[in-house]
């Protein structure tokens, strides 16, 4: 009797697990913190003395706080925002925050159509990008009850990007369009950016996942080529210096 107990045991905890292991629907929260005050900082804007810009500087949070929904079902996803937890509100134009956009990925096919809410609202489609991960097998902890592992890479030629992934949850993916490793990302770490996104928690349903189809259409060269052209008039604007600044705000467009 024993023995049979023992099996039975067994054989539930194996069925806990590998129900688990294969977890192909649900909802994920993000928490996207970024360090707004490091982000603000690291731009010296040309301003005579950069009294301005210190003032503006003075007047933020050190931290914004966003969460955000990540669906997925059938090998597809969506990525949107739900909600600010700021008690002092930031302007959009500081955080780089749009909360229109939308991410729409299918993993199954390689493919994209994100909307991008820029000085107007444009339809991006695309093939997912192939990014090349460094994997760290032993270097684990643990988010939102998973077990996650390591992994980094680099995007747009000089930005390091470090990423913990779950093989519990069966789909590529991950915030934004960031894909590509044996699991799910829960954890992201962008240092150029100042910014995290941490999963709080997994709900179990079966989401619809909707391709977004309303947009001015344009490819990622086009947004590409309108990006650079407004980063262009804004460092004229407001000097220099700013590109850094910039750049964040092109990096974040792109993920």
């Amino acid at each position: 009797m024993m023995k049979q107990l023992l099996l039975l045991t067994a054989f539930l905890y194996a069925g806990l697990a590998q129900a688990q292991k294969f977890i192909t629907s649900g909802t994920i929260e993000f928490e996207v913190k970024t360090n707004l005050q490091k982000s603000l900082s690291s731009v010296a804007w040309d301003d005579d003395d950069n009294s301005f810009f210190k003032q503006i500087i003075a007047s933020q949070p050190q931290f914004t706080v966003n969460y955000y929904k990540y669906s997925f079902s059938d090998n597809k996803a969506n990525y949107i925002f739900d909600r600010n937890a700021d008690t002092k509100k930031v302007s959009p134009w500081l955080s780089n925050i749009n909360e229109d956009d939308l991410w729409y990925s299918d993993y199954t096919n390689k493919k994209f159509a994100n909307l991008k809410a820029i000085d107007d609202n444009y339809l991006i489609t695309g093939d997912l990008k192939n990014v090349e991960w460094k994997l760290y097998p032993n270097d684990n902890t643990q988010i939102a009850g998973f077990n996650c592992r390591r992994a980094s890479t680099i995007l747009f030629d000089s930005v390091y990007v470090f990423a913990y992934y779950t093989d519990e949850i069966a789909i590529s993916g991950g915030p934004m369009s960031v894909n590509g490793l044996p699991g799910m990302i829960l954890g992201l770490t962008i240092p150029r950016m100042y910014t995290s996104w941490i999963a709080t928690t997994l709900t179990l349903d079966k989401p619809e996942i909707k391709e977004p189809i309303k947009g001015k259409k344009k490819t990622e060269a086009e947004l590409q080529i309108l990006l650079t052209d407004l980063a262009k008039s804004r460092i004229k604007e407001w000097g220099k210096n700013s590109a850094k600044w910039m750049n964040q705000m092109i990096w974040r467009t792109f993920l």
